[in-house]
């Protein structure tokens, strides 16, 4: 759990930098997409470990 919240900041951070700095990186697209992943996969690993845990 402590794993996803740490991927889930850091994917926050990194969608939030992209967006800061959309006109001064040229790979502004890539790392917000790659952010929004993280954050997908990140969200999903809750949803799962908090699933598990509900079932017991």
């Amino acid at each position: 759990m402590i794993f996803h919240s740490f991927i889930f900041i850091f994917a926050v951070g990194l969608i939030l930098a992209s967006i800061a700095g959309w006109n001064e990186m040229d790979r502004a697209m890539l790392y917000l997409i790659l952010g929004i992943v993280f954050a997908a996969e990140s969200i999903f690993g809750f949803y799962k470990n908090f699933r598990q845990r509900l079932a017991e």
